[in-house]
């Protein structure tokens, strides 16, 4: 028995090789029925897949092969792949009319996808998709790999896909089975979620763009530039550009969208460096960033006239996968130790474009069978993604630029304010009364008074200085009390103040000036022990009695009744009105030049 072993073994190889390659029997594969078909079908779980990694294999030796499995939701993700795929299914027609299905990948870009449809009598159609054929010319309107072919009335058809890229790209196996109306209704609200949301980036770029140029601010130009390279990213990736810009453009249907990925990460670069502060908060950061937005942009230049995707792949690929989680590690350190509160939208911003990224690579790039998202709903989901980031990143711009007008606004207010006192400075005061012009307000029912502490040259030298600006701030504090918070209070120079304030008549104008002067004549400034006693002169004028409504000619009406309550004996308030002529001093002329900064010099000449 043992000596006969070897000849049996000898016989049943050579009736193994002797015997004709038997052809998949489809007899097996379950059955789609047209009649209860719905309008979109995954074929997961109703087809046969065939891996073919070298992608020699023809129709009839892969038919022949032993290596088809179940396609099944486990199977979907292929990871980062050039291999090719053959995927195979029945169709019956069990209408009485003739239907015309749709086989579909997501992929849009693929360089090999081709339908073979075999009739009972064994006899095989071949249609095929071309990527690279202008949209315009292809038969079917849709910018992504699809092939159609018709079923008659009760026929049975099977079919086997065959599928690739010459290049690794992340690839899967979900193929869609639709109907005519059903691929119709795919290809229009397909078409309408990208056209929506690349109108929502384009029109932000443009807004930014414009203000940027306007405001003479860099960083938002190079936002813009971001947001206008993403949405060109989307704008090739889902086929939009080929179905409504550029139908018959073959040269940018080639192109693909590897270069506008490298200039989207330049500008992106290039804006957190810019809006981050890094050259003057972290200047190492600002190198590599340089670097990096110098790489990518040349990068995107040579990809135009290269279109060599066996290089840009790869290189788009890790740009999509660094340059997220980069930028959120630096915008999370400008925000949490620079405090740079604007940059918390950033690390959001960011963060949630990493966290997509992660997504994407894990159902695509890796094989992760059991997590089942289809590939547009994650390009879809990826998308959205992107323009919400594109809003928190907006939103901190938008926080910068609040930041901005507040310190201008701090700068003006400290421009226009007395350090010492608070009160009004000279140029505030002739800005507040510039606006009281603007706005119709002057002269109106307005009253300018001037005041001049009395002896104030004495305090200093019996006191000191500090005793001096004791007394200054004790007088600016009397006067925000007295007066309403419209009026106008402003240290003038020296010990020299002006009030502008509204007051029905000439008694009640001088009633207020007087209560004034009563209250610091009453109230002496305590420093260092001391009470200080210390009164004050005033000289008031109705605005409407200037005969130019000139605040020059004003003052100087307001100075000479100071100098006559000067001249009187200090400590007392006189009106223009009580001159009967000004003693040393002719009369204000109407459009004469005034020199204000002399009214300072002259106060401390009547002191």
């Amino acid at each position: 028995m043992t000596a006969r072993l070897p000849i049996f073994v000898l016989v049943f190889c050579l009736v193994l090789i002797a015997s004709p390659s038997r052809a998949v029997d489809f007899q097996d594969l379950p059955e789609i029925p047209l009649s209860s078909q719905r309008d979109d079908l995954s074929l997961l779980g109703r087809s046969s897949f065939l891996v073919d990694p070298e992608g020699v294999l023809s129709l009839d030796a892969a038919l022949r092969s032993d290596g088809w499995e179940p396609a099944t939701e486990a199977s979907r993700k292929r990871g980062l792949t050039s291999a090719k795929f053959w995927m195979r299914f029945a169709v019956v027609n069990d209408t009485a009319v003739p239907r015309e299905l749709v086989v579909t990948h997501d992929v849009g870009r693929l360089t090999d996808f081709a339908i073979f449809t075999i009739s009972p009598d064994g006899q095989v159609d071949r249609t095929a998709f071309d990527a690279m054929q202008a949209y315009e010319d292809r038969p079917l309107a849709y910018a992504g790999a699809a092939v159609a072919f018709t079923v008659l009335a009760g026929e049975r058809r099977e079919v086997v896909a065959r599928f690739g890229n010459d290049h690794a790209i992340p690839i899967h196996l979900n193929l869609m089975l639709w109907s005519e109306r059903g691929f119709e209704h795919h290809s229009v609200t397909s078409t309408a979620f990208f056209v929506f949301w690349i109108g929502c980036l384009a029109t932000a770029a443009s807004f930014w763009l414009l203000y940027g140029i306007f405001m003479r601010q860099a960083r938002m130009v190079v936002y813009a530039v971001y947001m206008s390279a993403v949405a060109s990213t989307y704008v090739i990736f889902s086929g939009v550009g080929l179905q409504l810009l550029f139908p018959g453009n073959s040269w940018l249907q080639h192109l693909g969208f590897d270069w506008s990925v490298f200039m989207l990460t330049a500008a992106a670069y290039e804006f957190v460096r810019r809006h981050l502060d890094l050259e003057r908060l972290h200047p190492r950061h600002n190198i590599v960033l340089r670097v990096a937005v110098g790489f990518y942009a040349t990068a995107a230049l040579l990809a135009l006239p290269a279109q060599a995707p066996v290089i840009e792949t790869p290189l788009t690929f890790f740009a999509l996968m660094t340059m997220p989680f980069h930028l959120t590690w630096l915008s999370w350190i400008a925000w949490r130790s620079d405090g740079l509160k604007y940059a918390s939208w950033m690390a959001f911003g960011w963060g949630l474009v990493s966290l997509s990224t992660l997504l994407t690579a894990s159902v695509t790039a890796y094989f992760v069978p059991y997590l089942a998202i289809s590939h547009i709903i994650l390009v879809r989901l990826v998308f959205i993604g992107i323009v919400i980031e594109s809003l928190l990143l907006s939103a901190s711009l938008a926080q910068w630029l609040r930041g901005q007008e507040v310190r201008r606004i701090a700068a003006e207010t400290a421009a226009s304010r007395d350090s010492l006192t608070g009160l009004l400075n000279r140029r505030g005061f002739e800005a507040h009364v510039h606006h009281l012009k603007r706005t119709g307000l002057w002269p109106g029912k307005l009253w300018l008074v001037l005041i001049d502490l009395d002896r104030f040259k004495d305090i200093n030298d019996t006191y000191s200085h500090a005793a001096g600006d004791g007394v200054l701030t004790h007088f600016a504090s009397m006067l925000r009390r007295e007066f309403r918070a419209n009026d106008v209070t402003a240290r003038f120079g020296g010990e020299e103040f002006i009030l502008l304030f509204e007051a029905e008549t000439e008694e009640a104008a001088r009633s207020a000036a007087d209560r004034v002067r009563q209250r610091f004549a009453d109230t002496p400034t305590r420093y260092d022990g001391f009470k200080i006693g210390h009164t004050l002169s005033a000289g008031l004028v109705r605005v409407g009695n200037s005969p130019d409504e000139d605040e020059a000619t004003l003052i100087a009406m307001a100075d000479a009744a100071l100098y006559a309550a000067k001249k009187a004996g200090r400590n007392q308030v006189r009106a223009y009105s009580d001159l009967d002529e000004i003693e040393g001093q002719g009369q204000p002329t109407p459009g004469k030049v005034v020199d204000l900064t002399s009214l300072s010099s002259a106060a401390k000449a009547r002191s």
